[in-house]
């Protein structure tokens, strides 16, 4: 190996990742309305610029006001998507999105009675707020779209490794493009054992040191992607320590990945089960489990009993549009492999599977008009409130499969298994992030996801599935 002199511990705090991009996305906006909300309050609403000397009293005093704004900003942004970084990356897009976004909580915000600011005193302080709040947020989101979404604040990544898995990660941060604020400044490999060439990434010199290419390329982190069924050799691993020691972020393709992508890269983890284990938050878990059946049979039987108001003109629509039962029921598989009836609202023409269990097609001929429609808008999953309230399913969780799939799946798709570690749901990861499966690959995929969420649910988790799921159907792209 080269002799290369150690310097001082390098560091590009600006560079961001994924998590920070969205942090900081989110903080801007937080600044930007409750900025929008004071400066209405204290400009219109007579009698609160004089009782205060200073915007921090008055801020404090008045807390419950911004603590009322901020949760129905971040509910509204995320049904709406502002945090999809491919969309905040987008100058025009992100600030159309999220000026609509700020109008919408500034509108919700006068259905709060009490705890928010009095803007109903003045008809023309809730029109500042609303414009200023629009004007704030849409600036902010230019400032990040033109400048913090750009190559300077972007990580610069090494990957070392040209094997597939290395390939694979390529391909997902090409696919991700800017959004990602990743930059790959290329693979450091022997180009002999290379597969081929991940087009713009160059192939680095394999005699160079893999800390002379750092410090010459100004990288961040460096990507260990060597493939399943390699090991690092002694001297790379000691390359590697340099690295560390001189400050760089050193990460295996399988984490790097699920930063990137939000999914298991189930085809590089090979027997290293352990990728799919987090080991630090089995308190945690089972603290949340219990509050997770607590909402279940809440909301359940909220959903239920709201179900039964509009349930004759549903029953009635199924029925004129295909005669034959409003509701069906199909065995399914959950947690421990344990088999259970599923119930949904009928969506396809009765005895659609006299033949027996076929994988669903792209515009099924088999789903009837109504059957479209609740299929959009997740309407014919409705009824599964009930498997939630029995306890065979929860509100969030893996979907679960037939019996006839299982079997398949699982002798063609390793970890598959791992799904039936906890209750199914009605909705989950893979349905916000994959569209409908209906083949093998599709199950892949999707697979990918659901064990991303086996490895890390929880409460922030479940609540960004939870409003992406209201924003699918709100816009009636469920399938």
């Amino acid at each position: 190996m080269s002799e290369v002199t150690l310097s001082h511990a390098r560091s590009r705090w600006w560079a961001l990742q994924v998590s920070e991009r969205r942090i900081l996305l989110m903080l801007g906006d937080l600044l930007a309305i409750s900025a929008a909300l004071g400066i209405a309050v204290w400009v219109r609403i007579p009698g609160f610029s004089e009782s205060y000397s200073s915007w921090r009293p008055f801020f404090l005093d008045q807390l419950r006001w911004w603590l009322v704004l901020w949760p129905l900003w971040i509910a509204a942004s995320l049904v709406s998507g502002c945090y999809d970084l491919q969309v905040a990356a987008s100058v025009t897009t992100s600030a159309v999105y999220s000026a609509a976004c700020a109008l919408v909580v500034a509108l919700a915000y006068l259905l709060v009675p009490w705890v928010t600011a009095p803007l109903t005193w003045s008809r023309l302080a809730w029109f500042i707020f609303a414009g200023l709040a629009m004007v704030g947020v849409s600036i902010w989101r230019t400032i990040y779209a033109t400048l913090l979404a750009r190559t300077p604040f972007t990580r610069r990544a090494l990957i070392v490794g040209s094997s597939e898995a290395g390939h694979a990660l390529a391909r997902v941060v090409n696919k991700a493009g800017k959004a990602s604020g990743i930059e790959l400044v290329g693979f450091l490999d022997d180009p002999a054992l290379a597969i081929q060439r991940v087009e713009p990434h160059p192939m680095l010199p394999v005699r160079e040191s893999v800390l002379s290419a750092v410090k010459r390329l100004d990288v961040d982190e460096i990507v260990v992607a060597m493939g399943a069924a390699c090991e690092i050799g002694q001297e790379l691993f000691r390359e590697l320590v340099l690295c560390w020691e001189y400050g760089i972020t050193i990460i295996s393709m399988p984490m790097f990945y699920e930063e990137v992508a939000g999914a298991i890269p189930l085809e590089h983890v090979g027997r290293d089960m352990f990728v799919l284990v987090d080991h630090h938050r089995g308190l945690e878990l089972r603290i949340w489990d219990l509050i997770r059946r607590v909402l279940d049979i809440g909301l359940g039987t909220a959903g239920l009993l709201a179900m039964g108001t509009f349930l004759p003109l549903l029953a009635l629509a199924i029925e004129l549009d295909s005669p034959g039962r409003v509701f069906y029921t199909q065995e399914r598989v959950g947690r421990g492999g344990r088999r259970f009836r599923v119930v949904k609202f009928r969506s396809m023409v009765q005895n659609a599977e006299l033949a027996g269990a076929v994988w669903a097609q792209t515009d099924d001929p088999r789903v009837t008009h109504v059957g479209r429609f609740l299929r959009r808008t997740r309407i014919d999953e409705l009824p599964q409130l009930w498997n939630v309230l029995k306890g065979d399913m929860t509100l969030i969780g893996p979907r679960p499969e037939r019996p006839e799939f299982v079997a398949e799946l699982d002798e063609l798709l390793p970890y598959y298994a791992i799904r039936h570690s906890i209750k199914p749901g009605i909705t989950g990861w893979a349905q916000v992030r994959y569209h409908y499966g209906n083949c093998v690959d599709d199950a892949r995929m999707k697979l990918q996801y659901d064990l991303y969420y086996v490895k890390r649910r929880g409460p922030v988790l479940d609540a960004l599935i939870a409003l992406t799921t209201l924003r699918v159907m709100l816009t009636l792209r469920g399938t």
